[in-house]
């Protein structure tokens, strides 16, 4: 590959200096994450986005809702939903392990 080549194909991926500082603030001032969670949410089966609500004294009927339709205050309950699972899924993974590799005996009375 010649110099020129080489060169405009550098040119190409560099990005303007605006849009750099835009992805850096994303970085800081949350819009990324915020970004990430809507695309998260919105791309989630039905039912874990119930389940995110009712940890979240929200009702379970909402899950059709887009992220962005929420309000602040809908948003900081499901935000705390989500921190109720987690606590949840850490209780039980200190207690009993990968929850994945339990047997149904080990739930069954008559075995």
């Amino acid at each position: 590959m010649s110099q020129l080549a080489v060169q405009q194909e550098q040119q190409k991926q560099i990005p303007y200096a605006n849009e750099s500082i835009a992805a850096c603030k994303a970085l800081f001032n949350g819009s990324a994450t915020r970004g990430k969670l809507k695309q998260l949410w919105n791309a989630m089966p039905p039912r874990f986005r119930g389940m995110v609500l009712v940890a979240g004294d929200l009702k379970a009927s909402e899950h059709v809702r887009e992220f962005e339709s929420f309000n602040d205050l809908e948003l900081q309950k499901i935000r705390n939903g989500m921190q109720q699972i987690k606590e949840i899924a850490t209780l039980f993974d200190r207690n009993l392990g990968d929850v994945r590799r339990l047997k149904h005996y080990q739930f069954s009375s008559t075995h």
